[in-house]
This record gives C-alpha cells, sequence and structure tokens, in this order.
C-alpha cells in the first residue's frame, strides 16, 4: 500500500504525533512518502501526484488541511485529517478518534465518506477575482477581527488565544450586509457574516444548528449588532444547548443556500478557515461544492449518524 503523508512542521504544538502515527500506519511491504511543506515546498507541489497513492493523510491545523484539501477536490484519493494543530476543528467536526494508533488502523481500512466543501470567492482592492475552497467557515466582520488578532499568539498559547482576541474587540464595528441567496436577496446589519461548511467550534458546541458537510448546501449567518458582551446569550444558549436544536441562536440570522453573494458596507476583514484575506472589496461569495471529498471515517465518525 502506498501512503502520502503531507506534514506542517510549524502547525501547532501537537505537531510531533504525526511520527507516531506513522509507525503505527507503516507494514511490510508498504511504501510510505512524507512530505514536508514550508520553505521549499508549497502544497501544489506536495499534491501533484496524489492519484498514484492509495491513501493520503494531511497532517496540520485548520489552515493547512484547508489548504491541502483545497488541492485535492474531485480527486476521490482516500483522505485522512491528522489534527496537528491549535483548534482542529475540521478534525473534531469529522469525529474520528485522536489516538494516532486508532487513527493509523482507520487509515489502513479506508472507510470513507463523501463530503462537501465550500468555495470562497472575493474581490480584491484591484478589483480581480480571488478564490479558495473552504472547509469549516468564511466570514467578514467580527469573526475575521478574532482570527486577525489571534494569529500572533495561537500557537503559543493555544485556544485562549481566540477568547483574548475577542475580548480585545469590545465594540465591533456595524456593517450593512446584502446577501443574494438562490434568487433571493436579504438585507440586514450586523457586525458579521459567516459561510459555514461546518460549524462545530470548541466544546462541541455547533453555531450553525443544520450544518452538516455532507448536506449539499452552505449555511449564511449574520450576527445581530452588539457589542461582545452583549453576545452573552447567545454564548449560554452555546453552552446549555451545544446542537443549538433547542434553544437555538439568539441573535444569529440564518439563512441555507447552494450560492450567495455578499456585499458587506463599510468592507470589513475576511478569512476562511482561520486564514485572514487582507485588502478585500466588502465583496464575497460563496459556493458549495457537494461531495467533492472522501474523507476516512472510523466508528466513531459523526459523519455514520
Amino acid at each position: 500500500m502506498r501512503h502520502l503523508i503531507i506534514h506542517n512542521p510549524a502547525s501547532g504544538p501537537s505537531s510531533d504525533e504525526i511520527f507516531d502515527f506513522t509507525r503505527a500506519l507503516a507494514e511490510a511491504g508498504d511504501e510510505v512518502v512524507m512530505r514536508f511543506i514550508g520553505t521549499g515546498m508549497e502544497m501544489d507541489e506536495a499534491t501533484v501526484d496524489v492519484r498514484s497513492f492509495d491513501r493520503v493523510v494531511v497532517s496540520g491545523g485548520d489552515g493547512t488541511i484547508s489548504n491541502a484539501l483545497d488541492f485535492l477536490r474531485d480527486t476521490h484519493v482516500p483522505v485522512l485529517v491528522f489534527p496537528s494543530g491549535t483548534a482542529n476543528l475540521f478534525f473534531n467536526n469529522i469525529g474520528n478518534a485522536p489516538e494516532p494508533a486508532a487513527l493509523a488502523a482507520a487509515c489502513r481500512r479506508g472507510q470513507t465518506k463523501s463530503v462537501d466543501m465550500g468555495e470562497l470567492y472575493w474581490k480584491d482592492e484591484a478589483g480581480d477575482i480571488q478564490r479558495h475552497g473552504f472547509i469549516i467557515i468564511a466570514g467578514s466582520g467580527f469573526d475575521a477581527a478574532i482570527m486577525q488578532k489571534a494569529a500572533p499568539s495561537k500557537n503559543e498559547i493555544g485556544e485562549i488565544a481566540y477568547a483574548l482576541a475577542a475580548l480585545a474587540t469590545p465594540q465591533p464595528t456595524v456593517a450593512h450586509f446584502i446577501i443574494e441567496h438562490d434568487g433571493k436577496v436579504d438585507e440586514l446589519d450586523g457586525i458579521g457574516c459567516m459561510v459555514g461548511n461546518t460549524a462545530v467550534i470548541q466544546n462541541d458546541i455547533n453555531l450553525f444548528p443544520d450544518c452538516r458537510m455532507d448536506d449539499g448546501m452552505i449555511d449564511i449567518t449574520v450576527i445581530e449588532p452588539a457589542k461582545t458582551v452583549e453576545l452573552l446569550p447567545t454564548l449560554l444558549a452555546g453552552v446549555l444547548d451545544p446542537t443549538g436544536k433547542g434553544l437555538g441562536r439568539p441573535q444569529f440570522k440564518m439563512f441555507q443556500a447552494k450560492e450567495a453573494r455578499i456585499t458587506c458596507n463599510p468592507s470589513l476583514g475576511m478569512q476562511f478557515d482561520g486564514e485572514v484575506i487582507p485588502n478585500n472589496s466588502g465583496v464575497f461569495g460563496a459556493r458549495v461544492l457537494p461531495k467533492c471529498l472522501d474523507i476516512i471515517i472510523d466508528n466513531f465518525s459523526k459523519l455514520n449518524a
């Protein structure tokens, strides 16, 4: 069996566990190729020959995983996501057992689930269209401000960096959002607009209760105008009702669509999967790329439901 492991050695505090995984994975007769992305190797180079492998393992944080899966979409090679980052939100949405030996066993077994990606596109300040796939959440406004402020310290202090970044943004900017989605138009004021492919965050809180990565839809949410402290009702609802099926998500206005175009005035910062997009014009769009990835799952995976 031929395995390709793509690893980001700068991804997070648990990045060395990929070597325990590799020892558990390899058997006599296997070929295991490891490629370390960073200076000297970009993701397009690391993924150029993926169809020649029986399994591809992607190891890193959510930004690394997002970038790799964008290159792997529509190849339909079985892909195992290995959690080596700070938050590992996409891995948590899959729900596999996290131990390296358990992940190695799942990789050899090769049971897969076909899942969606989102595709984000935006105009930069020069008016040129840029694009990138996303696997968790993309958006403009409050969430982008948090990602930008957390970026310098997240590798050192972990998930608490995001909480500190939120507290450092006590009065988020309010913008006017025009959302064109599947032939409909809605206009709302808010402190942010998020588009989700998956939506389970820390502590198993589901931001968008009906969001799944295998439903052929993207989930769009506008956060009502509020100071950070005024978002407490939504925070409490998440803690008391992680699935969101009972209390819902106060202060969130939600839509589901296959495709959307969103105009934000004034232009706010943007991010996808924790990666900040500089110099955007305030106009962006998103669409679903249905069942374009074959993700390896185990018996514990949430995708079995």
